[in-house]
């Protein structure tokens, strides 16, 4: 009796120490390549993204959060791309994670108001970097943008480009926002928005609703053409 509560203890402690943490991330980022590398992938609307990068500037990537197992392997593009995640132990996972990828992150979150790290994100679009957040993001409401993004993305003066991604085989896990796991041997299907430009003098209400349909928009296009 006292040896399994000795057990558990020890498996307990473990599963939060960094080295399974690393090991992890390692596992997730080898499970990604196997799904690409033996999925049909198609990519629709990329000149969308590529006219984007043409005028060498910077933006602002936004997925959901629920799309975000796949996310890493839709940028194969050579401009550097920083990933807003959450300091939360989940979020530090998905960052070694992604690491694996060339993608570099940005610790804060965003709320209904303000997105934290905001110094750190003007910096990085002041390099001409490329910043990828997601607006429903960390802990929900599901598909919902957050203001502060808009605020952001008014005060930089930085067009958003949307981006969703659909497969054939997937499911829907029971969480806050309905996360899609990926299964490999699959048609996976990404789809680049219509880029949305922001002015001092637009509606935050206004701009916050545009982002919301659009990426609703793709995200179901994405659902529909991987069925």
């Amino acid at each position: 009796m006292r040896f399994n509560l000795k057990l558990r203890v020890m498996i307990k402690k473990f599963a939060k120490s960094e080295k399974f943490r690393l090991f992890l991330s390692w596992v997730i980022s080898v499970y990604i390549k196997i799904c690409f590398h033996t999925s049909k992938w198609i990519v629709k609307e990329g000149s969308n993204i590529e006219a984007l990068i043409s005028q060498k500037k910077s933006f602002i990537v936004c997925f959901w959060h629920g799309r975000l197992l796949m996310m890493p392997l839709c940028w194969y593009f050579e401009k550097k791309f920083f990933m807003l995640i959450s300091a939360h132990r989940d979020g530090k996972l998905i960052s070694k994670a992604v690491r694996y990828f060339g993608i570099e992150t940005i610790t804060g979150s965003s709320s209904n108001t303000k997105i934290s790290s905001v110094k750190n994100i003007i910096q990085k679009l002041n390099n001409n970097h490329i910043v990828g957040i997601t607006p429903d993001g960390p802990r929900g409401p599901n598909q919902q943008v957050k203001e502060g993004l808009i605020s952001l993305a008014k005060k930089t003066n930085t067009p958003i480009i949307t981006l969703s991604l659909g497969a054939k085989y997937k499911k829907s896990l029971n969480s806050w926002d309905k996360f899609n796991f990926v299964y490999p041997f699959n048609k996976i299907v990404v789809v680049w928005g219509n880029p949305i430009y922001f002015k001092k003098k637009d509606l935050i209400e206004h701009k916050k609703n545009q982002l919301e349909q659009e990426l609703k928009r793709i995200t179901n296009l994405a659902d529909n053409l991987s069925s």
